[in-house]
């Protein structure tokens, strides 16, 4: 089947289904494109639609259905009066940005069950960004993992400057909202905060993180504040917690390096030091593992570790949130605060721990210096030790290969050179061999003093996130608190004691295997998860081809939704952290321009977050990223903005400059002085005559290109779409060769205003305007003059795309407002195919909607990234209603027929219709076989020998194939 598009015809395009939800087993996926087969029939004729009556009729930046009809049936909204024309609003009159997460009158996001709701109710989908990668490291001194300057002076640094300079702020948030991401997760550290010693605060930092924040709303930006650690501080690997913390554990920070007890990048840059190693290893060291178990337990499993006369973990965690708590209390009046996160990525340390004499390989990364925990006991005491070194193997990630003794100095770890697991009776050193021994291989798992097994979440964790939830909500008692359970971990099952208040499900989700092989070539995927199930599970956790990978990602991120709403309950899901490494395959795309893998790389990680519906913010953009040092921080390449200059990311680039002939030629005729000195008149531009004569020219010219929007009123008869045929198009010349004056040139150009392209059209009216001038009455009437001051350059400057990396998948057109529940979203990549379903509210969730009087249907409010659509002719379906699309505004906006029956489904869909015009991205390597359907397991659970050895030997030959992707894992 084919559509006719008036001058050529356009190939069907078919794509996936996605009926079933979130929660369902299914794992169905169809590559060739990755939105819904929707036939044409579920797309509306014009039937309900009227001549045009909105109170728009001045605009020249948008193009419309051109219908604002009353519903065919009074429906009682309710108040119980009817909804009539007099409380509809035209669409896009509020001049919101689909991007922007605040209304006229400010507004609030909340959550309701599974969903972020808006002060109209309206679902919100809410995507962004980490801000960012260096918000880890002080700026005074430089805090690069890779300097040693000034490091261990931990009381003595500043964060001022974190995540950028004040003067930088216009540039990053204009440029997260020219790309849709206005949802930032804010890293805050503990360290950034109360360095100085316990309960010392930098105020300063405090006051330059509100003028930081102070101006989101003006960019539409919402936030939420994440006190980020990794591996607990900078000082044991990782970054968060400050220096001072491991004297209060009697830890001495600068004996780190010699005793074993963390790898931390600063200390290990010299030539000749042993290789580095990925630094969540250091969370099976000494230094993180021991802050982490006091932390949370201190009480049970050091009772005799007292500070100040409390006992450490008291100390610590009090510390804690009474940090969080000040800074709450400093930001309480910011609106784009929406809430704090628990902590990122928890560790539980040694709590849990069965075996002291060896890590599992399969749930620990296990790499480079790789001591047990024994082991790490008699380092930090000063006892040398062979331990054993990881290197990097497949299927599973690492292997022994060697040992090496370490410590041969004999230094402790301890500032008084007394262990305080020795001190509790976890070890000894055995009298006659001098060796360390075991005496309690059960501490860390049995209650020391009842004998009761410990359960991390259910001991620790959770009475944590009671006590500090309750005292951030003691601030504010809006204020969401956002949890995560231990990285690739289900969470803890919630109960009713527990607490539930604006608590928002914040798991993490990456494709492990890529983030530790630094790869990706399209080839093979991995679900790492179901790898460490065991040997028996390689084939079914194995995936090829780009279409595996979305497969394999999707499924993934389902099972983490899944598991959310199982165990933590009807809550909203925000994944905290994705994204792709930017420096894999050596790197070679900063070398050589070419983007292809990481295009498809993270397309496919985005699809996962589209097809589940969840909110999510990316990993991560970073204002001082470089192509040497990464995020400066351990080797990180993360960043989706890097703002040295590089190869350009993709050749769909040079379709986003904005042509600005147009712009100067208009200011140059309207700068035009009368000989009175006083702007120029209609007289004055008549008598030059440019003006007309340029108009008639640029039309002209116009109407031989393709660069044209199609809009489709009717998709069953072809002489109702709006588009020109040839004979059209010479009676438009003729009639433009014959305008003599305003008056003829006006009318003329009003009749062209759905065949000529919107360029053209606003510097037609333009002119016009100046011509006559008129008053606006809405943000819709504006001049484009006027419209160009409020919307092209304060919304969109394609100069904001400089510097971005992987555009091609990053920017998306997502919905961001819904006045409904959504039901599946997805966009083609290849086709910019994009389609939207969802059904009205139920009528109990209406009920408890507090839906003001005067909104008759919200408006469905979508991101169009002109990135994508802005050259390219543009096919707008919908199933019932109206819409408006607005360029400069990059908002698509929709209101639906019908919004009150229960169960009904509306839909969208937005094609290119300019086949020649649309890009499409290559290079994706598709195996035909799509192994991931079979069963490699028999009936009894054993393996089925010939599937198994069959499939083996596609694999070896795949990889045979690929010497270079071989590498990556020998």
């Amino acid at each position: 089947m084919e559509v006719s598009a008036g001058y050529k015809t356009i190939p069907k395009i078919f794509i996936d289904p996605e009926k079933t939800p979130v929660s369902s087993d299914s794992e169905s996926y169809d590559d060739k494109s990755s939105s819904s087969k929707t036939s044409d029939e579920n797309f509306r004729p014009t039937h309900h639609l009227v001549t045009p009556q909105l109170k728009h009729s001045n605009s020249a930046s948008s193009l419309s259905s051109y219908a604002s009809s009353t519903p065919s049936t009074p429906v009682i909204n309710p108040n119980g009066k009817p909804l009539t024309e007099e409380n509809i609003f035209s669409l896009g009159e509020s001049g919101a940005l689909a991007q922007s997460w605040y209304t006229s009158g400010g507004g609030t996001i909340h959550s309701d069950g599974r969903w972020f709701r808006d002060e109209q109710s309206r679902t919100c989908l809410m995507r962004g960004v980490n801000l960012c990668g260096n918000s880890k490291l002080p700026t005074k001194p430089d805090g690069s993992s890779h300097l040693i300057e000034g490091f261990f002076d931990h009381r003595n640094v500043s964060f001022i400057g974190r995540p950028f300079p004040l003067e930088e702020v216009h540039q990053h948030f204009a440029r997260l909202r020219t790309w849709g991401l206005t949802f930032v997760r804010l890293l805050v550290t503990w360290e950034a905060l109360e360095h100085s010693g316990p309960g010392i605060y930098d105020e300063e930092f405090i006051e330059y993180l509100i003028n930081i924040i102070e101006e989101m709303p003006r960019y539409g930006i919402r936030c939420f504040i994440d006190p980020h650690q990794d591996c607990w501080s900078r000082f044991s690997g990782g970054s968060g917690a400050p220096g001072w913390t491991f004297e209060i554990a009697g830890l001495d920070v600068k004996q780190f390096k010699t005793t074993g007890a963390a790898y931390v990048h600063n200390t290990n840059h010299k030539p000749g030091d042993f290789l580095p190693m990925v630094w969540p290893t250091n969370y099976t060291k000494l230094a993180s593992s021991t802050m982490f178990t006091l932390f949370w337990g201190g009480d049970v499993f050091a009772p005799e570790s007292l500070y100040e006369g409390v006992n450490v973990k008291e100390f610590l965690q009090d510390k804690y949130i009474n940090c969080y708590k000040h800074l709450a209390r400093r930001l309480q009046h910011l609106d784009a605060v929406m809430g704090f996160e628990l902590m990122n990525e928890p560790h539980p340390g040694y709590i849990g721990l069965s075996d002291l004499f060896k890590y599992d390989a399969g749930t620990t990364l296990v790499f480079g210096d790789s001591p047990n925990a024994l082991q790490s006991f008699a380092l930090g005491d000063g006892i040398p030790q062979e331990i054993e070194v990881w290197i990097r193997s497949w299927p599973f990630p690492t292997r022994k290969d060697s040992t090496r003794l370490i410590n041969e100095e004999r230094v402790s770890a301890w500032i008084n050179d007394e262990c305080i697991w020795k001190k509790h009776g976890v070890w000894d050193v055995d009298v006659k061999t001098g060796k360390p021994k075991v005496l309690n291989m059960n501490y860390f798992t049995k209650h020391p003093t009842t004998g009761n097994k410990v359960d991390f979440y259910k001991d620790f964790y959770l009475p944590f996130v009671k006590r500090y939830s309750e005292g951030i909500q003691s601030v504010k008692s809006d204020y969401l608190v956002f949890v995560e359970p231990l990285p690739n971990e289900p969470p803890p099952k919630w109960t009713t004691s527990d607490h539930h208040k604006n608590v928002v499900y914040a798991p993490h989700w990456y494709d492990l295997q890529a983030l530790f092989t630094k790869s990706f070539d399209g080839m093979i995927t991995h679900d790492v998860q179901r790898l460490t199930q065991g040997p028996q599970h390689i084939m079914s956790a194995t995936y090829f081809g780009i279409s595996g990978a979305k497969k394999n990602y999707f499924g993934q991120v389902r099972n983490i939704v899944k598991k959310g709403l199982e165990n933590v309950g009807d809550k909203p899901c925000v994944i905290g952290e994705c994204g792709i490494p930017m420096d894999i395959n050596d790197k070679k795309a900063f070398a050589t321009g070419d983007y292809t893998h990481h295009i498809n790389f993270l397309d496919a990680v985005l699809i996962a977050m589209e097809k589940n519906l969840v909110n999510f913010t990316l990993w991560n953009y970073n204002s001082s990223n470089d192509n040497t040092h990464g995020d400066h921080w351990y080797g990180e390449d993360f960043s989706i903005y890097s703002p040295l200059p590089s190869t350009p990311m993709s050749t769909e680039n040079s379709l986003i400059s904005e042509p600005s002939e147009m712009k100067s030629e208009i200011s140059e005729m309207m700068t035009t002085n009368s000989t009175d000195g006083t702007n120029g008149t209609i007289e004055s531009i008549e008598a030059n005559g440019q003006p007309l004569d340029k108009l008639k020219s640029r039309v002209q010219q116009q109407q031989q290109q393709k660069l044209k929007i199609h809009t489709f009123m009717d998709y069953d008869d072809n002489k109702d779409q709006v588009f020109l045929d040839a004979s059209e198009e010479l009676q438009i010349q003729d009639t433009l060769e014959t305008s003599t004056d305003t008056d003829t040139l006006e009318n003329s150009i009003d009749t062209l205003e759905t065949s000529i392209c919107s360029d053209v059209y606003d510097e037609c009216k333009s002119v016009l305007s100046q011509l006559s001038p008129t008053t606006p009455t809405s943000p819709f009437d504006l001049n484009p003059w006027q419209l160009g001051e409020q919307d092209e350059e304060r919304y969109y400057d394609p100069s904001h795309h400089d510097g971005g990396r992987v555009l091609d998948a990053v920017l998306r057109p997502y919905a961001a407002k819904v006045p409904g529940i959504p039901q599946n979203m997805a966009f083609n990549i290849k086709t910019k195919e994009f389609t939207f379903k969802f059904i009205n509210f139920s009528s109990s969730q209406r009920v408890n909607d507090n839906i003001s009087s005067n909104i008759v249907a919200p408006e469905v409010e979508i991101f169009i990234p002109n990135y994508h659509y802005k050259k390219l002719g543009i096919e707008i379906r919908v199933s019932d209603g109206d819409w408006r699309y607005v360029r400069n505004r990059q908002t698509l906006y929709w209101r639906v027929k019908d919004w009150i029956s229960e169960n009904l489904v509306h839909s969208l869909r937005i094609r290119i219709v300019d086949d020649d015009k649309t890009i499409a991205t290559s290079g994706s390597v598709e195996l035909s076989t799509d192994f991931n359907k079979y069963n490699f397991e028999d009936s009894s659970g054993g393996f089925n020998v010939k599937v198994v050895l069959g499939s083996l030997f596609i694999l070896f030959l795949a990889i045979y194939t690929q010497r270079k992707h071989l590498e990556i894992f020998l």
